[in-house]
């Protein structure tokens, strides 16, 4: 039977289409291997995207934060100064009495 070539050509077509469904299913495998990095490296992409965003607006409510500080420095620095004043009129006024 071996030497049959009805079974030999039987054994070699049955081999080249079990062969052709293997490297389908290679090519399948790889396609999709390649489909989930695209993807994944998609949305890395669209975090990055917002994670820039979000340092940028941190940096915006940062410097406004840092100029508020900096008028709110410069209050304490009048209200020192008018304390100095009161205090200084109020010694006065002591002095008067």
């Amino acid at each position: 039977a071996a030497q049959d070539i009805n079974i030999s050509s039987a054994a070699a077509t049955l081999y080249q289409l079990s062969e052709d469904e293997r490297i389908q299913q290679e090519c399948e495998a790889r396609e999709d291997y390649l489909l989930r990095e695209q993807d994944l490296a998609d949305r890395i992409t669209e975090r990055d995207k917002a994670i820039a965003e979000r340092d940028k607006e941190i940096s915006i409510r940062n410097k406004a934060i840092a100029e508020k500080d900096r008028v709110l420095a410069e209050r304490d620095r009048t209200l020192a100064a008018q304390q100095q004043e009161i205090d200084r009129l109020k010694a006065l006024l002591a002095e008067k009495k």
